[in-house]
């Protein structure tokens, strides 16, 4: 299989493996995965109930449970960079700074009490040690990237 990478991409995945290892044996729950999106992009992930997406998005920001998983094989590049080499403390800033991902169930994610604003906000000033009106610009900013409506008014 060739490259699936190229100057232009925002996220390659590449041959992507990712495996259990338990007392029953090796479950392969991604076992060569690739694909590429580009800056602006979207791409859905779709597939019946434990085909491996939640796995494979876990796997993009190194948060599988080693053990008993782990990522056996493949490359993960964001913006050009190898996640797989990067040692745990540049992927933690990565992590939310620059790479992030909204788990499968968002009401254990967000709190129904605040505006998607302020949470959005909350993260932004975390990790990008931003002042609360920054962090707030920045979080209206994000929600208009993704056209939602009169992002000023709903955050």
């Amino acid at each position: 299989m060739g490259t699936v990478t190229s100057n232009n991409d925002l996220l390659a995945i590449e041959n992507l493996q990712t495996y259990f290892f338990t007392d029953a044996g090796v479950l392969r729950a991604v076992d060569g995965v690739s694909f590429r999106i580009a800056p602006g992009e979207t791409l859905g992930v779709v597939g019946e109930s434990g085909c491996g997406k939640t796995v494979t998005a876990l796997s993009i920001l190194r948060l599988i449970p080693d053990p008993p998983g782990r990522i056996v094989g493949g490359r993960i590049l964001f913006e050009g960079t190898e996640l797989l080499g990067l040692d745990d403390e540049r992927m933690r800033k990565m992590r939310g700074s620059a790479i992030s991902m909204i788990f499968q169930e968002p009401k254990t994610s967000l709190n129904p009490v605040f505006t998607v604003g302020d949470q959005i906000a909350e993260g932004v000033r975390l990790h990008q040690k931003l002042s609360r009106r920054a962090a707030w610009d920045r979080a209206v900013e994000m929600l208009r990237l993704v056209q939602i409506p009169d992002p000023d008014r709903r955050a």
